[in-house]
């Protein structure tokens, strides 16, 4: 099924721009005192955090930052990006019902800003397990699948699946930046630090989504907390 994936997207904004060297790892953002205007609308942050760079963004997840950074990459490119990580469009699992999530092209300006932290937009969790794959495999999108082969009674392999790359969506050095400052989110000052193992080094993602309430036409009060993550960091399984 797909849902609305929340800050687990911003990993991917700041990959793309980073890739686009539309920012570098240097760059500092405004966290603007944790209220931000766009159009006729606010964006908030729950806490002060000062000016961020991107691992900072990714560390304690700032929606205001993470806008800053899909207005750099902008309406039309932000679609495009988020289309190459794999999303909004469905890979065949032979799953009945397997959704491919909605990409709609982000015509306002709190449309842009709320896609860029993963709101507005939706996506399957085996599309976000996919694209996390893809930072983890140094920017190659691998095409996942749920069965690696079917034999007959007499051995004969019937069906196989193999390993096979779709893309490369950034480039490995973009990846590894990424996936490095992801560690951050485990550590003390991150979203997750119970995610932290001692025997291996883990990077991961946080995401809080509003639920849409279908009924009143907006967001309830409700939430949708995941996290996403892989491990070794250094060398992921």
């Amino acid at each position: 099924d797909a849902f609305e994936p929340g800050s687990t997207f911003k990993a991917f904004v700041v990959a793309s721009a980073l890739d686009q060297r539309l920012i570098s790892e240097q760059t500092e953002f405004d966290w603007e005192k944790g209220r931000w205007i766009v159009g006729r609308n606010v964006i908030h942050d729950t806490h002060p955090h000062g000016t961020l760079t991107p691992q900072g963004i990714l560390q304690v997840s700032s929606n205001i930052c993470a806008a800053k950074i899909g207005q750099k990459i902008g309406k039309a490119k932000l679609a495009e990006v988020f289309e190459s990580w794999g999303f909004g469009d469905r890979y065949g699992l032979g799953l009945p019902s397997e959704a491919k999530g909605s990409l709609p092209y982000p015509r306002s300006e709190i449309a842009l800003a709320t896609q860029s932290f993963g709101q507005g937009l939706t996506a399957s969790a085996v599309q976000l397990t996919a694209a996390y794959g893809a930072l983890a495999n140094g920017g190659v999108l691998m095409r996942p699948y749920l069965i690696s082969k079917v034999v007959d009674a007499d051995g004969v392999v019937l069906l196989e699946n193999k390993p096979a790359a779709i893309r490369r969506v950034v480039s490995e050095k973009s990846a590894r930046a990424v996936v490095s400052m992801l560690e951050t989110v485990v550590e003390e000052g991150g979203t997750a630090p119970r995610a932290r193992l001692e025997e291996y080094r883990v990077a991961g993602k946080t995401g809080t989504a509003q639920k849409a309430d279908p009924v009143a036409r907006g967001y309830s009060d409700k939430r949708i907390a995941s996290f996403i993550g892989m491990a070794p960091a250094e060398n992921p399984r």
